[in-house]
């Protein structure tokens, strides 16, 4: 039989169209319909209202090209920036509200003075021995004379025991006088508060009214965390108080008598400030219909740019309050969302089919659609890129095309940049945007076009900046951009550049799991032979595990040859026969292990049948079990499709079983669905029926290829998967080359001659 001749080819191509396919169709239809129907909303959504063509835009430090004038009442708020500064000073305005409790000062006061009425005297006893006027305090005094360390008690009997009367009334008026020196000026129990606060001002109420001081003043005050340390640069060093050990002690008694007689009043401080936040103007500047807004040939200033961008809104709103003309804004929205939307479409379904018939992928691709399309809108509609103006090259088309290229494949990638690039463009009302997030996205495709280990995403981090940084420069110098802005501008690009590829491979696990596509990432996590299954495979079934390795040899060749995913068919053949290992021993290929014996010399042709395909279930629980990745284990099934396990089918017939039917010997399929699929149904029967040669000849080998790969064909086997009939001929032809470098004869050695021979 010709593998060529197409009139075999045709019948068993044509039923893919009916049946079971054909009956799901209509349901397709509708999904694609409701998936496009609900892109195209939520990008209507997302599209901004374009601004004005009256209204020209200017860029900051240009020329104005001609007078323009207001054509109606508008007014021009000011900046988010500056209108906050302004608030900001006049909070600064309102001091800080403090309370003063002026009988907290008048009872310790008082509490000295009654405390020095029993201190003095003791203290001035002539002949009295210093550790008596000590105990004798103590007694007298004890909270007070507790509270003070030996060391200042000891200095003050001393400066006190042999000071004249007239220095033992200038020690009382010390210490009073500076208590209430203290109360007057005002005692907080932290300053803390008033150190954060937006001013420096204070205002002290108190019952008398109020007073006005300031933050140089009040970090004059004392508190008790401040006198704990002995510091009082305020009290004067005459009389008795002469050296520094005697201030140190007077301060520690004085301490005794210190409490906070200031209140922070936060509820009045907050109100007053809020109200003057409040009273800020919002507006800077009213225009009415035949103002000026800018001469021709002015320096645009800052000023211009936003009075020009109130008109643009303000005209926006009056348009938008007549319900005709707001219909017609939305519909026409709703056309160019529908525009891009259906040509993404009609090119999946033209280019790429396989994609355009599965749902999660379609799904997938409208979930980063709207979410990069959403973020633009974002940036856009909270005006961060009028703040620096790049801030809109934050919108991440290279993480949806990088996201695309990995899960999907680059050419959908790249024509899904083209289309967010126009889209996004089109809500910044920029054709540099445009080009630059196309460039760069093609740049983002083009990094992690072969991406198998994820410290590859490195080559990403250095491409993109640089692409941003060059496109964003580039499209600045065309606008006669100062240098120094170029420089700010270039940032968010750089930022976005670096950032893309982290999310990227971030991102990846969770639409694998979510979506249940397997990345070429994952396919080479699984192809490491160290895994626990696999180490169990070479183990329980070696003989399994060499024809799988074998296996993968001639699958890689094959789809490389047809340009299949070469990395999954290589991946599916060592998983593919797993099933095998909890009955190892009733396989051709492990029955050496156990000295030649053959398990099925005692079973029924039926009971062996039974044996033999339940390695496919087997194969799949495991696949369950370990977390494989559905596009390997829908592998285990396919590759053996709906064949007949002819020896034990032929072995009922030649026992006389006249109830025997072919049907009953079958796998339960399904038959290959993809060309991977397809390649290991072929890989693996010639791998297994070429060790039955003698003669391991290329010609023989060859046409044992021809007849497997006719058979399987003529079956039917190969209708459900996309083989074309040119496919079916390389990979006949790269089967070959696999085959004899892995079945090639050795030369004999002497010792071999000698004992054939003897035979």
């Amino acid at each position: 039989m010709n593998l060529l001749d197409l009139s075999r080819w045709l019948p068993r191509r044509m039923p893919r169209r009916g049946g079971r396919r054909a009956s799901s169709l209509r349901g397709m239809q509708v999904f694609r319909f409701s998936l496009a129907a609900i892109v195209i909303a939520f990008l209507t959504y997302f599209s901004p209202y374009q601004r004005p063509w009256s209204v020209p835009e200017l860029r900051i430090g240009t020329e104005a090209q001609g007078r323009i004038e207001s054509v109606l009442l508008f007014q021009v708020r000011k900046r988010p920036d500056e209108l906050e500064r302004e608030r900001f000073e006049a909070e600064r305005k309102i001091p800080t509200i403090l309370n003063s409790l002026s009988h907290v000062g008048l009872q310790q006061t008082a509490r000295l003075d009654s405390v020095l009425d029993i201190l003095l005297p003791t203290l001035t006893v002539q002949m009295a021995h210093d550790s008596l006027k000590a105990q004798h305090l103590q007694k007298a005094l004890p909270y007070y004379v507790g509270e003070l360390s030996e060391e200042s008690l000891g200095t003050l009997i001393e400066i006190l025991s042999e000071a004249p009367p007239v220095y033992v009334e200038d020690f009382r008026d010390l210490c009073i006088g500076s208590l209430r020196s203290l109360y007057a000026t005002g005692i907080l129990d932290t300053k803390k508060r008033l150190q954060e606060s937006v001013t420096d001002q204070v205002r002290i109420v108190d019952s008398a009214g109020n007073r006005a001081a300031r933050m140089s003043t009040l970090a004059a005050l004392f508190g008790a965390d401040d006198l704990s340390r002995g510091d009082m640069p305020s009290l004067p060093t005459r009389g008795v108080i002469g050296n520094r050990d005697a201030i140190k002690a007077v301060n520690q008694f004085l301490r005794l008598f210190i409490t906070p007689n200031l209140a922070f009043d936060a509820v009045k401080t907050d109100s007053l400030r809020g109200a003057a936040r409040q009273g800020v103007a919002s507006i800077q500047r009213i225009y009415v219909e035949g103002d000026v807004i800018i001469e021709k040939g002015s320096v645009v200033t800052q000023g211009h740019v936003d009075a020009l961008t109130a008109l643009a809104d303000e005209i926006v709103r009056s348009e938008r309050e007549d319900p005709i003309k707001l219909y017609l804004q939305t519909m026409a929205a709703t056309l160019v969302t529908a525009f891009l939307t259906f040509v993404f479409g009609y090119y999946l379904a033209t280019r790429e089919p396989e994609i355009y018939v599965v749902p999660a992928q379609l799904f997938l691709i409208a979930i980063i659609v709207i979410s990069t399309a959403g973020i633009a809108s974002y940036i856009h509609t909270n005006e961060l890129h009028k703040e620096l103006q790049t801030f809109l090259y934050l919108t991440p088309t290279p993480l949806a095309t990088m996201l695309t290229t990995i899960l999907i494949n680059p050419q959908v990638a790249l024509v899904l940049s083209l289309i967010l690039s126009l889209f996004v463009g089109s809500i910044f009302g920029d054709f540099y945007v445009t080009l630059t997030c196309a460039l760069t996205s093609a740049v983002a495709v083009y990094s992690v076009l072969h991406v198998r280990h994820r410290n590859q995403f490195f080559r990403s981090m250095i491409f993109l900046p640089l692409s941003y940084a060059a496109l964003i420069a580039a499209a600045d110098l065309l606008r006669f951009v100062p240098l120094e802005q170029i420089y700010r501008d270039v940032l968010p690009g750089i930022a976005i550049g670096v950032i893309a590829p982290i999310l990227t491979m971030g991102m990846l696990p969770v639409f694998e799991t979510l979506f249940r596509i397997t990345t070429d990432i994952t396919l080479l996590e699984l192809s490491d032979l160290n895994r626990p299954l696999l180490r169990d495979l070479a183990i329980r079934a070696p003989g399994t595990y060499t024809h799988s390795l074998i296996m993968a040899n001639l699958s890689e060749s094959a789809a490389e040859a047809i340009e299949a995913n070469a990395l999954l068919a290589r991946v599916g053949c060592y998983y593919h026969d797993i099933g095998k290992m909890g009955k190892a021993e009733y396989f051709a290929e492990n029955q050496g292990m156990h000295s030649g014996r053959n398990a099925h010399d005692h079973l029924t042709p039926t009971m062996s049948m039974l044996v033999i395909t339940s390695h496919v279930k087997d194969g799949i629980a495991l696949a369950e079990h370990y977390g494989l990745p559905k596009a390997i284990s829908d592998l285990i099934p396919q590759h053996h499709g709906t064949t007949v396990v002819e020896y034990f089918y032929n072995r009922a017939i030649e026992m006389g079983d006249e109830s025997v039917r072919e049907n009953d010997f079958r796998y339960d399929g399904p038959k290959p669905q993809t060309k991977e699929g397809g390649i290991l149904m072929l890989a693996d029967s010639v791998e297994s029926a070429t060790r039955t040669l003698g003669e391991r000849t290329p010609n023989r080998v060859r046409q044992l290829v021809r007849n497997i790969t006719q058979q399987k064909f003529s079956a039917g086997e190969l209708d459900e998967c996309d083989l074309t009939l040119q496919d079916l001929h390389k990979i006949e032809e790269s089967f070959i080359p696999v085959l004899m470098g892995t079945l090639h004869d050795r030369v004999e050695y002497p010792w071999q001659k000698e004992e054939r021979r003897r035979r």
